[in-house]
């Protein structure tokens, strides 16, 4: 191939980098001399690379790409030009594909504009002020493209950032229910997602355990304060209305679709790997796994903060405590997990 020298950035994004004016393009002809000639006309707006067969092409994009256009003849030995471009739009999509015929090659051609396989044609000889132009006119193309991604990038980003402040306002909304669990959910939320981390989740698993752990405790909201501050043992009854803001966080959560795959966390995070849990008995893999996390991270923060019915027991008692419940309340594999998050935990 031959390549006028690029900079890192020019070779990341098809546009100029810090060392060079020019936006990159790629010419695919088998006719060196038409190359070159192209590659001289274009080259104090562009920089050109060109490769003399469609292969070569591909191979440029892989190793030298992307570029902002991609130029290719029509009639080349092996694959000819509208199945290289067709192949240019799945490496690289954001590239501007432009087609040269010759003057019985133009119904294929619009053919292939008609497909969206290519944005535009030029006929041969091209005049250099008509390359020029259409030039122009593909990198323009190119930039509204990546613009457009851009802000679309960046909506995405800040209604993703909307949601997790939503979710925190939800979450600090339910501590305040009770003047014993200010900053509870968040506190889970912290530690579920050093478990998670020790375990080697998947960002899908950890954004579950990450929205999941904020609204593990929803249905709290329709607990009765006087249950949720009763300074003594609760009584049966009142350990069933207790119970219910399981279900009642999955009535709150249900019809929004997009809080769907949290909803095991909330339906299972008192749930007890012997089965012995609440409120469907289920046991073991019939517990989701951010369930099964969450519930030793509300175990642990319940145990290592004040209650209206006890006094806070030492970390180093909840820790014992949480060892001694593994494979009874808790999966041992995440007991293991939260053994290791918390000894990686800095001292004070």
């Amino acid at each position: 191939m031959n390549s006028e020298k690029t900079s890192p950035a020019a070779e990341v994004s098809g546009l100029p980098g810090p060392d060079s004016a020019k936006p990159r393009i790629l010419f695919v002809d088998d006719d060196p001399a038409l190359l070159n000639g192209l590659r001289r006309t274009v080259r104090r707006e562009f920089a050109a690379d060109v490769a003399e067969d469609a292969d070569h092409g591909l191979d440029c994009l892989r190793h030298y790409g992307p570029y902002c256009i991609v130029i290719s003849d029509m009639r080349m030995p092996g694959m000819d030009g509208v199945e290289f471009l067709a192949t240019v739009r799945t490496i690289s999509p954001d590239s501007v594909r432009v087609m040269l015929t010759g003057c019985d090659e133009i119904e294929a051609a619009m053919r292939a504009v008609n497909d969206g396989r290519i944005f535009r044609f030029l006929a041969k000889p091209i005049p250099a002020e008509t390359l020029l132009i259409c030039l122009r006119a593909c990198l323009a193309e190119y930039q509204d493209v990546r613009r457009q991604k851009q802000e679309m990038a960046s909506t995405i980003h800040a209604l993703e950032q909307l949601d997790l402040g939503t979710l925190m306002a939800f979450a600090r909304a339910i501590d305040a229910n009770s003047a014993w669990t200010a900053g509870h959910s968040e506190r889970v939320t912290a530690l579920a997602l050093k478990i998670g981390y020790a375990m080697g989740l998947s960002a899908k698993d950890l954004q579950i355990l990450h929205r999941g752990g904020l609204l593990h405790d929803i249905g709290k909201i329709g607990t009765p304060p006087g249950i949720l501050d009763k300074p003594g043992k609760l009584e049966a009854r009142e350990t069933e209305v207790m119970q219910e803001h399981v279900r009642i966080g999955m009535r709150i959560l249900e019809p929004i679709d997009c809080f769907r795959d949290l909803l095991g966390v909330i339906a299972q995070h008192h749930e007890r790997f012997d089965g012995s849990g609440y409120p469907a008995g289920l046991a073991r893999e019939q517990i989701s796994i951010h369930a099964r996390i969450v519930a030793v991270a509300d175990a642990y923060d319940a145990l290592v903060s004040d209650r209206p019915y006890r006094k806070d027991v030492p970390e180093q008692t909840a820790i014992a405590i949480v060892r001694e419940k593994s494979g009874t309340q808790f999966d041992p594999k995440v007991v293991e997990a939260f053994l290791q998050a918390i000894s990686r935990r800095p001292a004070g």
